[in-house]
């Protein structure tokens, strides 16, 4: 019986943890800086950044950890589960803020832009990503309705997966 309370306190304090990161409230304010998505380079910095989670004050995730990223640049992130690297990217994406230092997106502290604009800017494909229950245009077109034709192939390029759509056309023409 105790350790069902003690497991149910755990799973409220989740429940009722309110994050430092409002969406919503975010959005509308005038003070944060407006991204032009065009002229996004893609720099990506940390700066002696500390992170731990809310849930698990006691341990920090990154100590310190200071990298550049530059445009066009590989960037892997390798290391035994718990190191960080969902975290990395959690931070980049302002899922989270640090506990210290800066994360910055061409320069700009990312805490100072709009949360829109830096999450329409940067694109996220989880390790599992979920496929959604329909054609594969569809499944594009869920990251962006209004794009265009010319805007989803070229989506389809940079993901890599036009070699894949082509052989399942063929395969479908087939049968």
């Amino acid at each position: 019986m105790g350790r069902a309370n003690a497991s149910v306190d755990k799973v409220f304090g989740v429940l009722d943890y309110q994050s430092t990161i409002n969406a919503v409230a975010d959005d509308k304010d005038a003070t944060k800086v407006r991204l032009d998505i065009s002229k996004i380079k893609g720099e990506i910095e940390f700066e002696d950044v500390w992170f731990r989670y809310p849930t698990r004050k006691e341990d920090f995730v990154l100590r310190g950890l200071s990298l550049k990223v530059k445009p066009g640049q590989s960037c892997a992130l390798v290391g035994e589960s718990g190191c960080g690297k969902s975290t990395f990217i959690n931070l980049v994406m302002r899922f989270y803020d640090p506990a210290h230092g800066r994360i910055l997106l061409d320069g700009i502290d990312i805490s100072t832009i709009n949360l829109h604009d830096l999450r329409t800017a940067i694109s996220l494909v989880m390790q599992e990503p979920n496929i959604f229950n329909f054609n594969i245009l569809e499944n594009i077109l869920y990251g962006k309705l209004d794009a265009t034709n010319t805007q989803v192939l070229a989506a389809a390029k940079l993901s890599n997966c036009v070699e894949f759509i082509e052989k399942k056309e063929a395969q479908k023409a087939e049968s």
